[in-house]
Parts: C-alpha cells; sequence; structure tokens
C-alpha cells in the first residue's frame, strides 16, 4: 500500500492513489506527494504564522487566504521572536499558536430525568488534585450542556487511540435529533451519566455551582470528581492524533 502526504496540512493517506480531496484541508489531490517524496524546504505565513512544507509556498494561506507573497522560509525567521514580532501579532497569529496546546479527545455524558445524552470534547482537565478537582467548557447550544445544568453531575470516557467510531457517533451529530446511546454499550454511574464500556478510563464528577463560570458562548463548569476508575491501557487518543488519522 502506497502512503501519500499532504503539501499544505500534512495530512497521511495509504492507498494506491491519494485522495480526491484531502480530508484536513480540503485541497485537491495534486497537493499530495509520495510520503517517501524528499521536501527541503518549510515556509510560514507572516499573517497568520501558518508553516507551509513544500519546495514552493501555497498560492493561498489555507488559514487566512493571503496570497503566495506573504510566505517567507521558515529557517529564514526560526529566531524571528523579537519584542517587535510580538507587537505585530495578531489574531490569526494567536489562532496559531494555540493549535500547537495539546489537547485530548474525550465522551463528556450528562442525564436529565430518563434521558440521556453524550458529546465529544477537548476541554477536560484537572485544576487541584486536593481535593480531585476537573473543569470542562461545553457551547450554550449543545444538548448536553443543559443536560449538565439540569443535573449538575457528568461522567468523562477517556479515549484511546482505536476510538474513532465513538468520535464519529457523539461528535458528528446532535442529541437532538438522534440517539446517540443507540447500539452503543454503555453502563450507568454512581451518578446516572452513562460511562462506555469500552473506553480507557472513567470519571464521575459533581458540578459545583459557585465555582462555575459564564464564558461568553460557552460555560466553564468546575466539579469535583466522585469516582474513577481505569479500564484498559493504552495510548490516550489525543486531537492531534485524531485530525492527523481521521481519514483512514
Amino acid at each position: 500500500m502506497k502512503k501519500w502526504r499532504c503539501t499544505v496540512c500534512d495530512y497521511r493517506h495509504e492507498g494506491e492513489t491519494p485522495p480526491a480531496e484531502c480530508p484536513i484541508c480540503g485541497v485537491d489531490r495534486d497537493k499530495f506527494v509520495p510520503e517517501t517524496a524528499e521536501i527541503a524546504q518549510r515556509w510560514k505565513c507572516a499573517v497568520c504564522d501558518y508553516v507551509h512544507t513544500g519546495a514552493e509556498p501555497p498560492d493561498t494561506c489555507p488559514v487566512c487566504g493571503v496570497g503566495k507573497e506573504n510566505f517567507l522560509l521558515l529557517e529564514d525567521i526560526i529566531a524571528a521572536l523579537t519584542p517587535e514580532a510580538l507587537a505585530e501579532a495578531t489574531e490569526g497569529t494567536a489562532r496559531s499558536a494555540l493549535d500547537k496546546l495539546s489537547y485530548g479527545l474525550y465522551v463528556l455524558t450528562s442525564h436529565k430525568g430518563d434521558k440521556l445524552n453524550g458529546q465529544c470534547v477537548n476541554t477536560v482537565f484537572q485544576l487541584t488534585s486536593q481535593p480531585l478537582r476537573i473543569a470542562v467548557c461545553l457551547n450554550k447550544h449543545n444538548l448536553t450542556h443543559d443536560y449538565v445544568s439540569a443535573s449538575g453531575v457528568f461522567a468523562v470516557s477517556v479515549l484511546g487511540e482505536n476510538h474513532f467510531d465513538e468520535v464519529r457517533i457523539f461528535g458528528y451529530q446532535s442529541g437532538r435529533k438522534a440517539d446517540k446511546f443507540s447500539g452503543v454499550s454503555y453502563i450507568k454511574g454512581q451518578n446516572g451519566c452513562p460511562i462506555l464500556t469500552d473506553c480507557l478510563a472513567c470519571l464521575e464528577a459533581r458540578v459545583l455551582p459557585d465555582k462555575t463560570a459564564d464564558v461568553g458562548t460557552h460555560t466553564l463548569f468546575v466539579a469535583d470528581v466522585t469516582t474513577g476508575r481505569m479500564a484498559a491501557e493504552t495510548n490516550p487518543l489525543t486531537y492531534a492524533f485524531y485530525r492527523t488519522n481521521k481519514g483512514r
């Protein structure tokens, strides 16, 4: 099986031919090269900091849309982090910097009476170890946000690198239109929230209303961990790993 690499976003594809379009950045197959091909140059967009690998810069930046004249050889500016460079930073450059933060992918679930729902999230993180306290940020328009607000509890199923189907089930459809748990094996935790039986680890948590914050389009829920168990020993699924491999 041949291996191909997208010269715009570095996505990898296996097959006799490259895909019709890149599932990550959407460019046509002519932007793919054999993975063994030697590409010498890296180009950085001077507007948003996007980095392109190839013999030449792209005609347009896939992130901010500027022309190729706005690209510079990365090797020429690799040491150019200066007070002057920071003063010229934009929202685009900040977004590119944020993309370098490491995120996991999890299925967060809750309930509202007998109704169950869950969604994929990448913003679950530990706050303190004494007590065991975590936080999660949910979009106010999501059904799971309504359930967490109503019940004050949630559960987190930690995914492994083999759980791509779970991401598709819980991340690509709304619980208002589909029963996400149809055909999915789960148990109900001690707080009544569903936990995937096929997961790497699980946590149950109770929201602390006085520490929960409105952050605009989202709500930041701060919660104490009430229970947690390991279920398997494998590599946890990161957002970066999923983006690179979701077309497989």
